[in-house]
């Protein structure tokens, strides 16, 4: 019980900023958030991915560091990136200006790893150990986010294929009556 204690107690030592959210970037637009990281150099992982758009399931994804220089600039439906970043604000834009006609649902998540707080000279193993399973645990929560998002992001493409076989269904059919109505309609007349 007490190694217990002292595993909670190192676990909870590890300083972790984790900021996950969902966005509309509306046809035309920019988004842009900003990130306060307080240390010096920091490891952080970026991930987005673009749930669900009419069209174009791509969009610009810019990530700046204090200075304005890209961390990463690219245009793609999903990606995640690791990198180390300076002390400051850290920038980041979501750009769907090039789509004219189709808003895009976007799902971030920001992970920043921050530096342990040792709490004894003695237990400095047990710290490092705690931290890769503390930054192990965030990256299966991660992988698990993604995965879910991935998986809302085909259950919208399966309703929306859903709704429009139902649509054609109908119309399909409707042309089916009409025409047999027609059909009947001209056999009566030429029998008169």
């Amino acid at each position: 019980m007490p190694l217990l204690v002292i595993i909670l107690t190192l676990l909870s030592s590890v300083a972790c900023t984790l900021h996950r959210f969902k966005t509309i970037v509306e046809a035309g637009q920019t988004d842009c958030f900003t990130v306060d990281i307080k240390q010096v150099t920091v490891g952080v992982t970026a991930s987005y991915m673009v749930i669900s758009a009419d069209s174009s399931h791509d969009i610009h994804f810019d990530l700046r560091g204090s200075q304005n220089s890209y961390y990463v600039k690219e245009r793609k439906q999903r990606g995640v990136h690791t990198f180390d970043a300076a002390q400051g604000e850290m920038s980041l834009c979501l750009d769907n200006s090039y789509s004219f006609s189709a808003d895009k649902l976007v799902a971030i998540s920001i992970h920043i790893n921050d530096d342990i707080v040792p709490l004894s000279e003695i237990a400095d193993k047990t710290t490092q150990s705690a931290n890769t399973i503390q930054r192990a645990l965030k990256l299966a929560q991660n992988e698990l986010y993604d995965r879910a998002n991935v998986e809302l992001k085909h259950r919208t493409v399966a309703e929306n294929n859903f709704e429009s076989i139902n649509f054609w269904g109908i119309v399909n059919s409707c042309v089916m009556v009409a025409s047999a109505m027609v059909q009947v309609f001209l056999i009566r007349r030429l029998l008169k």
